[in-house]
């Protein structure tokens, strides 16, 4: 079983590790800059957490918990241990806590694309039939196309609808 430790401000001694694998995880334009972080870190809905195996870093979770559901916004397992099963342990501790999970994939247009999508669905989530944008990190570069999955089933337009508001008007919230 993994263990993780919720970071709750950028000084924590522990972000300097997660940050590092989060620019390294994500292209920039899924990434927030440093002042969008430090109010991330500082909403009640927030959770960014360091994920281990006894001591050694495994990777990071970012979770956004709304009243109904959870959006995991951001989800990186250090690039040293892929294909050791740590995706699957951490993720399947995440849906553990969190009865209804919502993410976003890119669109299927590569193979690694293909790849994610199976995974997700190994572990239980579904791709919802919405078109969805995600709202932009940064000025200047466009919403980009998303495929909304959630687990452990589909979600209803109601509930996509109340997810996409939250995702505009909390999660990027000052962005």
């Amino acid at each position: 079983m993994l263990t993780s430790v919720k970071l709750t401000t950028p000084e924590s001694e522990l972000f300097t590790r997660v940050d590092a694998l989060y620019t390294q995880a994500f292209p920039h334009h899924e990434q927030r800059d440093f002042p969008a972080k430090q109010r991330a870190l500082a909403d009640p809905h927030y959770a960014l957490e360091a994920w281990f195996d006894g001591e050694q870093f495994v990777g990071l979770s970012g979770l956004w918990t709304f009243n109904g559901y959870s959006y995991i916004e951001h989800l990186a397992v250090d690039s040293s241990l892929r294909s050791q099963g740590y995706g699957k342990k951490l993720l399947g501790q995440l849906l553990a806590r969190h009865p209804l999970v919502i993410l976003e994939i890119d669109p299927l247009t590569t193979e690694i694309a293909h790849k994610r999508l199976r995974f997700y669905e190994s572990m239980g989530f579904v791709a919802n039939p919405y078109v969805h944008r995600h709202p932009t990190y940064h000025p200047g570069i466009e919403d980009h196309e998303l495929i909304v999955l959630s687990c452990p089933q589909a979600i209803d337009e109601a509930l996509y609808q109340r997810f996409n508001h939250d995702l505009r008007c909390v999660v990027m919230a000052g962005i």
